[in-house]
């Protein structure tokens, strides 16, 4: 299997669909992927030179991705109190939660755009005007999307922020 850093591109196809569901740039993939195999292999969270290590991007691009994935909320970063020496502490890196937490803000960016859509056909429907086939179809769009808001809004795993 061909492999970039240490993860086998055959999962790294998978890793770079749930990047893409999560709306995250594709290169958080590969660091995605060695994260979450860190946690469940060892236990251990990973420093971004590890990271660097199996993904082979740069530290820079390593920074720039966790980031990405901190600001998100699917990954958290804590100084390394074991470091020992002068300067400061590097920053560990690992999954927040388990898995499900990965599924759980895939919901989530799907309930925040469907709220905006929602917004944008309150707005839509508020100028449309008289004309009766633009009101319904902007109602019936409400109805389906306010359904959507619903379903997702009662999953089991999700509780709402």
């Amino acid at each position: 299997m061909e492999k970039k850093g240490n993860v086998d591109a055959s999962i790294m196809g998978l890793f770079e669909k749930l990047a893409s569901w999560l709306s995250l740039s594709e290169n958080a993939a590969p660091a995605l992927a060695a994260l979450l195999y860190e946690k469940y292999t060892t236990g251990r969270s990973l420093s971004a030179r590890e990271i660097s290590e199996r993904t082979g991007y740069s530290r820079a691009s390593v920074g720039t991705i966790m980031t990405e994935l901190v600001n998100s909320g699917i990954v958290v970063g804590h100084r390394d109190a074991t470091q020992e020496g002068r300067g400061r502490r590097r920053i560990l890196y690992e999954l927040d939660g388990d898995v499900s937490n990965l599924f759980l803000a895939g919901i989530r960016r799907m309930l925040q755009r469907l709220q905006v859509i929602r917004k944008d056909i309150v707005e839509l429907h508020d100028t449309a005007g008289d004309e009766a086939p633009v009101k319904n179809l902007l109602k019936d769009l409400q109805c389906r999307v306010d359904d959507s808001i619903d379903c997702l809004s009662h999953i089991e795993m999700f509780e709402p922020v």
